[in-house]
């Protein structure tokens, strides 16, 4: 009962909180408290988080009931810095605030060859771009208005100040499927997912330095205050081969969901419909890519097991809406991929230490046009990186185990051609993440 209560507790302090995370553009990888202590879990057979790593790996648990719940506190540091075009010299932004919240459910029942699963997780979006000073896209909109013709404010406002942008993304999915053991060596798993999608964008800006004086021409302040959303279905599948009992050899897949999320323009906005940054109940694409992640575990000796993963996400398959030249943007991003390899130690019979790392490689077929394509990727930043993540699990008693990780991720520089000039951009994170695993 103790248990039970404790559970309850975390669960309601973790799905009452707002979920925040980072991504390879939607993807998430981090998606519970193990994959951050060994960066890879798609051949893991020791919890219940490879609801959404391994599902076919499941059937590998104890017969009854399993329980996987975590968070993560991540410390993100996006920046980037450019030459103001109004004049004024050097700019430099950086992210504001951490991202607290990051949370994950998992649950499972296995009765001998069967097994059947569910979850509540954040598998893209996710991160809230912060930045009180403003930054490159509520810059460049306010020298849009200052520097078109056709607006009323060109060459009669000379300056941009009281910036700020704030603009958080969610993805929050259920999923639910079953398991079946075909053989001691085989097991097959497949299930449904549906994704909610909520963004929400909100910043401030106000011309001023109006050429006829504070009176004639006295500043004026403008709000962005927008929020986008959509829901949708997509399948997932998974297959496991044990060769024996050192090496496993598992696959999942997850089809790719359509999503075509809808503008509802708050009351509160005194820009989008007047300069067409937003409009009222439009509709743009931003389907969630499918993807592929394999996973080969080998025990080398009785304490010590490796992993190997490769993940593929198929961006370009997805549907992201057109660039303003009319080409496909996730043709500009096109596809991402992740190498890693971890390790794990059994120190004790309640101890596990373990540390691994992966490696992501975005295909850019046009990084710039990618960039200017999607107001707000500067403030977040997509590149090459690399994670490297370590921690512990420790069993308290047969059916409670905590586990504790810290990952440390490095995004390689990006120089990025905008309409504003060169923006140089850089980012680091720091991830740190609770969890436990229960079984009944």
């Amino acid at each position: 009962m103790k248990h039970c209560l404790i559970l309850t507790g975390i669960i309601a302090v973790l799905f009452l909180s707002s979920s925040e995370g980072y991504a390879q553009i939607d993807n998430l990888t981090n998606m519970s408290a193990e994959w951050v202590r060994m960066s890879n879990r798609n051949a893991a057979t020791d919890a219940a988080d490879i609801v959404v790593f391994n599902p076919a790996g499941l059937v590998n648990l104890s017969d009854g009931f399993h329980l996987n719940v975590s968070n993560q506190f991540l410390f993100r540091n996006p920046s980037h810095d450019f030459t103001d075009p109004l004049g004024t010299g050097g700019l430099s932004y950086e992210q504001d605030s951490p991202d607290l919240f990051l949370s994950n459910l998992y649950a499972s029942y296995r009765d001998g060859d069967w097994s059947v699963f569910g979850g509540i997780y954040i598998p893209g979006g996710g991160a809230v771009a912060d930045y009180p000073d403003g930054s490159y896209t509520t810059r460049a909109i306010g020298v849009g208005l200052l520097a078109d013709p056709e607006s009323p404010f060109y060459g009669v406002y000379t300056g941009i100040t009281d910036e700020s942008l704030k603009a958080g993304s969610i993805y929050l999915t259920t999923t639910a499927g079953g398991v079946y053991k075909v053989s001691e060596m085989i097991s097959v798993a497949a299930g449904i997912r549906n994704i909610a999608v909520t963004n929400t964008i909100e910043g401030d800006l106000t011309v001023t330095g109006g050429v006829l004086g504070p009176v004639a021409t006295p500043d004026v302040p403008f709000s962005v205050d927008v929020e986008q959303k959509d829901m949708g279905w997509g399948a997932v599948f998974g297959v496991q081969i044990r060769p024996d009992d050192k090496m496993n050899i598992a696959l999942h897949v997850e089809t790719p969901v359509a999503l075509n999320l809808e503008t509802d323009i708050k009351s509160g906005d005194t820009l989008s419909e007047s300069t067409g940054l937003f409009i009222d109940g439009e509709k743009d694409r931003r389907d969630f890519p499918g993807m592929v992640g394999l996973g080969v575990s080998y025990r080398l000796t009785p304490e010590f097991r490796g992993e190997v993963d490769l993940n593929y996400w198929f961006q370009e398959a997805a549907d992201w809406g057109r660039a303003d030249d009319g080409r496909d943007i996730s043709d500009l991003a096109g596809d991402c991929w992740s190498i890693g390899t971890a390790g794990a130690y059994q120190v004790s019979p309640e101890l596990e230490v373990s540390a691994g790392l992966l490696y992501t490689l975005f295909r850019w077929n046009d990084i710039d046009a990618y960039y200017n394509a999607n107001a707000g990727a500067v403030e977040v930043q997509y590149s090459d990186n690399l994670n490297l993540g370590f921690g512990f699990a420790y069993t308290v008693n047969q059916g409670l185990k905590l586990n504790c990780g810290i990952s440390y991720t490095m995004w390689a520089d990006e120089d990025i051609i905008t309409p504003l000039g060169e923006v140089e951009m850089e980012n680091s994170t720091w991830n740190f993440a609770l969890g436990i695993d229960y079984s009944h």
